[in-house]
């Protein structure tokens, strides 16, 4: 009896010891607010695909003045040039249709003038006299300008539209979340699936602070990413209007090129007059032949 008191007795005191040592270790930090998880919305997956299905075609047509920051190079070629504050005009009629000029600031001097109808994309260069006439298919070469200095980039930046993967029996989506620093993200991502080696095609990336779509990735067959863009400053929502970012950052990591479109006004689902579209080659100008 009094061996088993004795035992009880040790096992007590060890347990104290434990819980001492454990109150000794103990510490409590109060996180600072802006480093808390912000209030995340809820949404289930058929109302986040019916959400991204509606935006996707809310808006026809896009006239707008906008700053351009263009970068170009890095790691790669080991040069980096930047192109500040540049001023441009944009006239979108979807689904192919667009026009960017692009002009340097204060002298408002072209630089460039760029269009494209989907099939075809033409590019004027006056202050080199340079003209080129292109597919949009056509493969990208990093180390020439006009190659690189494309429409189609800025149309398929502009926009978030997921009408080609819906209802598609080739096409499947997958959802999930995530977390990053403050924010909780709904991601979608869709894949080909069509032959035996699945491919995915697309990234979205929702924020559940606001649901509202902060980024998407685009992936080439080898799964590179061939696009990713960030749309930022959303303005608030007014009786049910159209929502579009003020500043959209395009990335084409392949090219290392960057162009960040800061929208300074903006009409949209306006008539567009379609000589807009329309850029015949200056006389007298170079035409450039691209190396395939």
């Amino acid at each position: 009896m009094k061996r088993k008191l004795t035992l009880k007795f040790r096992l007590v005191f060890f347990l104290l010891l434990l819980v001492q040592a454990s109150c000794g270790i103990k510490k409590t930090t109060v996180v600072p607010q802006s480093e808390r998880l912000l209030p995340a919305k809820t949404a289930t997956r058929p109302e986040l695909l019916q959400s991204l299905l509606g935006k996707s075609g809310q808006i026809d047509t896009l006239k707008a003045t906008v700053a351009l920051d263009l970068s170009r190079g890095g790691a790669k070629t080991g040069v980096l040039d930047e192109y500040r504050q540049t001023k441009g005009y944009v006239i979108v009629e979807r689904p192919a249709h667009i026009r960017v000029q692009v002009q340097m600031p204060l002298v408002l001097t072209t630089v460039a003038v760029m269009v494209s109808d989907g099939a075809q994309y033409r590019v004027s260069v006056p202050i080199k006299n340079q003209f080129l006439i292109e597919d949009v298919n056509a493969p990208i070469d990093s180390r020439n300008s006009l190659s690189t200095l494309r429409p189609q980039i800025f149309l398929e930046g502009l926009f978030v539209d997921v009408r080609p993967y819906v209802d598609k029996p080739n096409v499947s989506s997958f959802l999930e979340e995530v977390v990053i620093g403050v924010h909780s993200y709904y991601v979608f991502s869709f894949f080909k699936t069509e032959s035996s080696d699945t491919q995915l095609l697309e990234k979205i990336w929702i924020d559940r602070s606001a649901l509202q779509v902060v980024r998407k990735q685009q992936f080439g067959k080898d799964g590179r990413v061939e696009t990713d863009v960030d749309y930022q400053d959303y303005p608030r929502a007014e009786g049910g209007g159209v929502q579009f970012p003020k500043t959209i950052v395009i990335h084409r990591p392949n090219e290392e090129l960057t162009v960040k479109v800061t929208f300074q006004q903006a009409e949209l689902n306006e008539t567009v007059d379609q000589k807009s579209f329309d850029l015949p080659r200056p006389q007298g100008s170079e035409l450039v032949q691209l190396k395939k």
